[in-house]
């Protein structure tokens, strides 16, 4: 009797714990708000050949809908608002997001990136594939993130995240003095994201 009263209680201990760990992991995840407190957007460009030239967005939002459980599944959209571009130089600020032959800022005032996959390349590592809509054309493109999910699990109420990329302006139409600027423009966005 006592050891049929125990299976008993085995197997509805071992049931309530399934529960509450498949609970656990559906709570996990979800939909998160890229916030900028922290956050930053930069790109660099290999200028004259003696440096990197480097400019910081302030203005750029996005959307994730993370799963932890299975990374493959996340999707990912982001948007720079291309006239909050911040260099040292005011001129040089003004003649890129304003001139035919950089942004064209005031025909073309943002690029949003939308993936349509996510290629787990690592632990907490992924390749979002999608499509760059930048200065009037829309390309595919590869973004890699690292999550950060700070102190917590993977899916919390906050994840952080290190994202990178490369763009080849040329392929964008930006084709103008590449005597003087590289071809490859490298992408790092820092950034928080929370839960709704």
């Amino acid at each position: 009797m006592f050891r049929r009263s125990l299976s008993l209680a085995l197997v509805v201990l071992s049931f309530f714990y399934s529960y509450g760990a498949s609970a656990a992991d559906e709570a996990l995840g979800g939909e998160y708000t890229l916030t900028r407190q922290y956050g930053s957007v930069f790109f660099k460009v290999f200028h004259q050949q003696y440096l990197n030239l480097v400019g910081r967005f302030d203005s750029y939002s996005g959307k994730l809908t993370l799963d932890p459980a299975n990374l493959a599944n996340s999707q990912l959209t982001a948007t720079v608002d291309m006239t909050s571009l911040n260099m040292t130089d005011a001129d040089v600020v003004e003649t890129v997001v304003n001139s035919s032959t950089w942004f064209n800022a005031s025909i073309y005032p943002s690029a949003t990136f939308t993936s349509t996959s996510a290629e787990v390349t690592g632990e907490n590592e992924v390749d979002f594939h999608g499509n760059l809509k930048f200065v009037g054309k829309t390309l595919p493109w590869t973004f890699h993130v690292k999550f950060n999910p700070g102190s917590g699990p993977l899916g919390g109420s906050s994840v952080g995240i290190l994202g990178t990329g490369t763009i080849n302006r040329v392929e964008f139409g930006l084709n103008q003095y590449l005597n003087m600027a590289s071809e490859a423009v490298d992408i790092e966005v820092n950034a928080k994201f929370n839960k709704h």
